[in-house]
């Protein structure tokens, strides 16, 4: 395999403008290696932690930022890590229908070129009652208002979180938790991030939807439906009004 094929399967790209690409190429680099890309990597790994060591099941899958472990802790035993253990297009993962108990997806959805794709995708394999985890940059926060000051962000397209919402509702997706993270602007030293670190403070209790990264714990929800006998649609039967009733009591008055 050719060094430029292996390049394009490390980052889901792909010359055919048929698949689904999912470009992040300087994306853990930014993170590992920049002062504000540490600072959200620190709290949302924290957050990752916390949270993914309560959940069990039989196998776990990771999605994104393949160099840096965010199932840490995780009991599950069989876990399957997107670039490291297989190579597949976002929109047709090579895994069976409803046999993933948790996924994490961080910073997946914002470097795709339609991540709505991803999400039905994610919703196929995930087990009934399975838990996803995700992390998106903020659409509405500092990080949008400095898209085309930082390089990486320019790529990205930034997510709202109101319309995020909505089309986790029409796929089911049940959320049952999440946290904001950061209010500072893209600084690219650290005296000024700690220097403006009181707005992470005052961010968290008077507006924390303006945060740079927020995360969400969802639940696959499954509508099973009723069918109804056709002996028992006899008890649904509407009974029509008696119109003549008020016009007889009119002529009696």
């Amino acid at each position: 395999m050719s060094k430029s094929k292996e390049q394009d399967l490390k980052y889901f790209v792909s010359k055919d403008k048929e698949r689904l690409t999912y470009d992040c190429k300087g994306l853990q680099q930014w993170l590992l290696y920049t002062p504000s890309g540490r600072e959200i990597l620190r709290k949302e790994r924290l957050f990752f932690t916390q949270n993914v060591n309560q959940i069990f099941g039989a196998f776990s899958l990771q999605i994104g930022l393949s160099d840096i472990n965010f199932l840490q802790g995780n009991k599950i035993n069989q876990h399957f890590t997107i670039n490291v253990d297989l190579f597949a297009d976002l929109r047709f993962l090579p895994i069976k229908s409803d046999s993933i108990d948790l996924i994490v997806c961080p910073h997946v959805l914002e470097f795709t070129n339609n991540y709505h794709h991803v999400l039905q995708e994610l919703y196929r394999v995930l087990s009934p009652n399975g838990k996803l985890i995700l992390t998106c940059f903020n659409k509405h926060s500092w990080f949008g208002l400095c898209k085309n000051r930082v390089p990486l962000l320019k790529k990205a397209r930034l997510i709202s979180l109101n319309a995020l919402r909505s089309q986790l509702e029409a796929l089911n997706f049940a959320i049952e938790g999440g946290k904001f993270f950061g209010y500072c602007p893209p600084f690219s030293k650290s005296r000024r991030l700690k220097r403006y670190n009181w707005m992470n403070l005052v961010g968290d209790r008077w507006f924390p939807t303006l945060a740079n990264s927020f995360a969400l714990i969802l639940r696959k929800e499954i509508v099973t439906p009723t069918l109804i006998k056709y002996k028992d649609l006899e008890s649904f039967s509407t009974i029509s009004p008696n119109f003549g009733t008020a016009r007889v009591c009119n002529k009696q008055n």
